[in-house]
This record gives structure tokens, sequence and C-alpha cells, in this order.
């Protein structure tokens, strides 16, 4: 909570910003969740919705790497308000695609592609705004609220797609065209609520009264610094024994909502189950990171960082061994779906596959959680840590675009699941090293901020000072 003493205008404060990203974030990336939770994008080819996928990672994992450069360059309103129009005008192209005519599919690919830079600029500023407008024991618990904001969109959309899908066709396949529509128009509006309302880091109050130190890349030789920084995260040991963790955690979404929701449910089913997942995901979210992650009486961060992990990894096996089960009892695969389709009225033959994608969602979450906790307790720098966030969307989008390239191939979910069950064993060992480095207190002074000394601006000379919120002026418009 913010110190009673010290009350900087609401817009202003470290945790409105959080939220405020998290709202951007229900209306772009929280909807096209739901729609990819529908299976196959609503479309009813799965090699196009691949394609799709595979192209948007692509793209995704080459500006991810990027985004922590434009972040140091044009901020996070310009960054979140392109980002989340990017996602509308993917919704208007996967409609065109699956609703209207099969020659939009080339379309489709491409506002795929256009997404992966929106995505990248959208994930690169929420990451780190959530991590570097927290304190040090509220990283957790600021991206648990984030998360839990973020997958309301998740949770909300589809229950709209199931609502607006109750009386599909004949093969329980299709999706009514007012679902794009309003995911379309929502979309929109979170660009607007980001134009608005995101301010400068520059800008942003901490929980305890301090500034938020950030000092923008402005300048050629200062662009060219930056990339080379952003070079070094390849180099950089931290990153490297995190990037097992990194690629095994969005690995997993092509066959969850491809070999689980997409392959066996209805489409009013798939909106029913998408919502469950979300709404599971974004409440153990919040949940780990708050009375757990941030919990100083369970010990330093380092204690936690070990622990944490032997949490998250059990819970996290226990899902693919359930997954395993499943699949090489029942036999469910491409060229093999039940028929009908299961459907949310079926009752127990509904609830045992529901089970499982209800696990799935929880191990999600924990696992993004603890990945982006982690990296939080790396460094407290908001330009650091816009390039460590950066490193992490993009290596992170690399192995979500090869698990849609396998998926597009026509893997069988069976030996995808068995990629899945391989990495999620994998990434456990050098993330307990990089768990064992950290350290319980960081060595960021984040009670200062740098400013240009006013007396000697030929000479750049740096000064250090005391940020104090009476001092400024808070009616400027941010």
């Amino acid at each position: 909570m913010e110190d009673s003493a010290i009350k900087p205008p609401f817009l202003r404060r470290g945790s409105t910003q959080n939220i405020i990203a998290g709202v951007v974030a229900f209306c772009g990336p929280g909807l096209f969740n739901a729609l990819q939770g529908l299976g196959n994008a609503g479309g009813s080819e799965p090699s196009v919705s691949a394609a799709m996928n595979a192209t948007l990672y692509a793209s995704f994992a080459v500006f991810g790497c990027l985004s922590g450069y434009f972040f140091n360059l044009f901020g996070p309103k310009i960054l979140m308000t392109f980002g989340a129009l990017t996602y509308s005008f993917y919704a208007i192209s996967v409609y065109l695609w699956g609703q209207v005519d099969d020659k939009f599919a080339p379309m489709a690919i491409v506002a795929s592609a256009i997404l992966g830079l929106g995505a990248a600029c959208l994930w690169g500023a929420q990451g780190t705004m959530t991590l570097s407008y927290a304190l040090e024991n509220q990283k957790g618990s600021f991206f648990g609220i984030f998360w839990f904001i973020f997958n309301l969109g998740g949770v909300i959309g589809g229950l709209i797609a199931l609502g607006l899908n109750l009386n599909p066709d004949d093969d329980g396949q299709a999706v009514n065209p007012a679902t794009y529509f309003t995911f379309c128009a929502l979309m929109g509006a979170g660009a607007v609520f980001a134009c608005i309302f995101i301010i400068r880091p520059s800008r942003v109050i901490k929980a305890d009264g301090t500034a938020v130190v950030f000092e923008e890349s402005m300048g050629t030789s200062n662009s060219r610094e930056e990339l080379k920084e952003i070079g070094k995260l390849f180099t950089n040991k931290h990153m490297l024994l995190l990037t097992p963790l990194i690629i095994q955690s969005n690995w997993f979404y092509t066959y969850e909502f491809g070999g689980i929701n997409g392959l066996l449910f209805d489409a009013p089913t798939r909106g029913l189950n998408s919502s469950i997942y979300w709404a599971i995901s974004g409440i153990s979210s919040y949940v780990i990171g708050v009375y757990y992650l941030d919990r100083e009486a369970i010990g330093g961060r380092r204690k936690r960082a070990i622990q944490g992990l032997i949490l998250v990894s059990a819970i996290n096996i226990g899902q693919w061994i359930y997954a395993l089960i499943w699949q090489f009892t029942t036999g469910y695969d491409k060229g093999n779906q039940p028929s009908p389709l299961i459907s949310f009225r079926d009752g127990g033959s509904y609830a045992v596959p529901l089970l499982l994608f209800m696990y799935c969602g929880l191990a999600d979450s924990i696992v993004q959680t603890y990945a982006y906790w982690i990296i939080g307790a790396i460094s407290n720098s908001p330009k650091q840590l816009s390039r460590y966030v950066g490193y992490y969307k993009g290596v992170q989008s690399l192995g979500a675009c090869f698990a849609w390239i396998i998926e597009w191939q026509g893997a069988l979910y069976k030996w995808q699941l068995v990629i899945c069950f391989t990495l999620a064993v994998l990434f456990i060992p050098p993330t307990y090293v990089a768990a064992t480095s950290i350290k319980d207190k960081g060595t960021e002074d984040d009670a200062k901020v740098l400013v240009e000394n006013e007396d000697s601006p030929a000479e750049n000379v740096i000064e250090v000072k005391e940020l104090s919120v009476e001092n400024e002026d808070s009616s400027a418009v941010p």
C-alpha cells in the first residue's frame, strides 16, 4: 500500500499503472486468448491456423528481443497503444478468413506477422512496468494482480463466445461472426485506454514514495549502445540459465488449446473451457505471487526462489503425467476425434478432460509467475528489466514458433505432449542454478533519481537528487 504520508496523484502510483497495464492486456491479449481458446482461432482449417501462429511467434521472437530497445526509446504509452491496435486488426483478418472466404488466409497470415510486432511492443512495455514499478517485496504480487486482470479478458471473452455459440451448426464447429465483432471492438477500446491513461515511467511513484529511475535512450549514439546491451543478453549467465524455462513457458499452448480444447469439444464448450482455464490461471497466479513468492516470512529471496522452483516443478510435472495418462489411454488425436464432440452437457464424460484442462491453467500460471518473479529478482532497474523482459518474450516466442511449426507439419498430439513433458523436466536443473544465485537484497538504490544538473548542461554533468512528490506539479497532463 502507498505510504499514508506521501499521496501521489492516483495515475502516478506504480500500483495504478500496473492495473492500467492489466486492463490494456485484458482488452488485447486477454481476448486474443479467448479467440485462440475456440480452437484454430475459431476457423475450420487447422493448418492455416498453425501457419498463422507460427508466423506470429516468429515475428514476436524477433521483435520481442528488441522490445527493451523500443521501450527505452519510445516509452510505454506508444508501445501499448500500438500493440493493442494490432490485436484488433488481427481479429478482423481472422474473421474474414474464418467466416467470409478462404482467400483471405494470406491476409490473416500477414496480420499475424504484424501482431507479432504489436505483441512484442505491448508485452515488453507491460513486463517492464510490472517489474520496475514494484518494490522488491511486491514483484510477485504486482505480477499476480496484472495476470489476474489480464486473464479476465480470457474469462469474459470465453463466456461471450459461449453465449454467442450456444446454437452452432450441426457439427458444432462454427463460430458466430458476432464473436469477432465484439472482440474487435473491445481490443480497439484497449488502445484508446492505453493512449489516455499510461504515463511516462519517470513520472511514476512507487509505494514507498520514491521515483522510478528511468533514462530514455535518445540520439544515435545511445541507440547504438542500447542495441549492444541487448546483444550482451545472449551471453548473460542469468538469461542463459533461464532459457530452458523461458522456452517451455509458452510451448505447451499448442498442445493444450489444439490437442485438448480444439480437438475434443464443440464450439460453445470450447468457449466455456477457455473461461475456466483463464480464471484458474488468474487466481492461482495471484495466490502464488502474493502468498508465496513475496512472502518474506518464508525466508529471503534466494530461499523463496529455490523452494518456489520445487513447488512449480512438482505441479508442472504432475500436469504432464496426468496428460500422458489421458492421451495414451483414450487414443484421441488427429484423425480420431470424439463423435459427437464433447459438450458441457455431457456430465461425466465432460468432467475428466475438463479437469485436465483446468490443471493446465493452474500449471501455466505458476510457471509464468515464477519466471517473471525470478527475472524481477535479478534487477530493479527499468532499463535493464526492459532488456530482460525483451529477451524473455523473444525467446519464449521463438519456442512457441517452433511448437506451431511442429503443429503445422501435422505432428500427432501425443508426440507434441511428449515434447512438452521433456521440456518441463529439462528446465529444472539450470533454473535451480539461477535460483541459487539470487540475492536476498537488490543492489540498486531506487530511492534516488538521476537528473541533469541545470547549472552545467553543456558538460552533461549528472547529479543525484531525491525526488519529492510534494515539490512536483501533479496537475500536468501525463
